[in-house]
């Protein structure tokens, strides 16, 4: 379906089958919204203040920011979800959404706490020879 829609659009539209982290990370900020039903519209797109409208139940139960939309996997919810996204105020609302999932910099956080942590009583891993079990 998204191939025939780009087939049909090819002036202003285009699809991939995945772009990688970096080009598509460098692609998103030139993005109006992320649709569809990928955890990047709930982990990457608030980030850069780009709302998010998720199609179906595949993030149900995840942590979601105030700019993701849930809607039902049919036109007339999607078209809903779509006139809210462009909405005047929710618009607005996307300048100061705070993402649930951090800023980055987890990965220097980690590090600086595992600098300081103790590890001499730390637990070793016993490991059977399973030779003797049999």
């Amino acid at each position: 379906m998204i191939d025939e829609y780009v087939e049909r659009h090819y002036d202003k539209a285009i699809s991939f089958v995945s772009l990688g982290q970096i080009p598509y990370l460098s692609a998103l900020q030139y993005a109006d919204a992320v649709i569809g039903n990928s955890s990047s519209g709930l982990t990457e797109a608030p980030s850069f203040k780009i709302g998010t409208i998720n199609i179906g139940d595949r993030q149900k139960g995840r942590v979601k920011a105030e700019s993701v939309i849930d809607c039902e996997p049919d036109k007339e919810s999607v078209r809903q979800a779509l006139r809210k996204l462009f909405s005047e105020a929710f618009q607005n609302r996307l300048r100061t959404v705070v993402n649930p999932y951090g800023e980055g910099g987890a990965s220097v956080k980690i590090k600086e706490v595992l600098k300081t942590f103790p590890l001499e009583n730390l637990l070793k891993k016993h490991f059977h020879n399973t030779e003797d079990s049999l």
